[in-house]
């Protein structure tokens, strides 16, 4: 399964992330993504689910691991949306820069800036709210509790 590509920096991100079971950033390892703390919390609680293979477009997976990545997208926004109760979230999957299948989690809250606009609408921001490894460790672990795995 893990095929990966040299030069792909989302296959370099998943490879350190199913490494080290202790990464400050990882929240979760599902059977075909990582789910992880974003690097920045421009909107806190902001997270990243990335595809465990080198695949560029959705429409190329089987459609038994589409419905599973599916889920796994869902498991992860909804563990989101019960940490920080967010007044929406945003899913954000595009591969335009980052060839790679990986999706971007929003939650966007009443108190944001423009919240109607998309969350890219702040990207020049970004990098003014990039987190330490503590700080991601601690959303890690929040998120992580409300983490459902099992639909009952």
């Amino acid at each position: 399964m893990n095929q990966s590509n040299t030069h792909c920096l989302m296959c370099a991100r998943v490879a350190l992330l199913l490494q080290e079971d202790g990464h400050p950033f990882l929240i979760h390892k599902f059977q075909h993504s990582v789910f992880v703390v974003g690097d920045h919390q421009f909107f806190r609680g902001y997270c990243m689910l990335l595809f465990k293979e080198h695949i560029r477009e959705l429409h190329e997976l089987e459609p038994i691991v589409h419905s599973a990545l599916f889920t796994e997208l869902m498991i992860a926004g909804r563990a989101i949306a019960d940490t920080f109760q967010p007044w929406k979230m945003n899913y954000s999957c595009y591969g335009n820069v980052v060839p790679h299948i990986h999706w971007h989690l929003f939650p966007r809250y009443d108190s944001d800036p423009d919240r109607q606009q998309v969350p890219w609408h702040h990207a020049d921001k970004f990098e003014k709210h990039m987190i330490d490894e503590a700080a991601a460790q601690h959303l890690a672990t929040q998120i992580r509790s409300n983490l459902i795995l099992s639909q009952s």
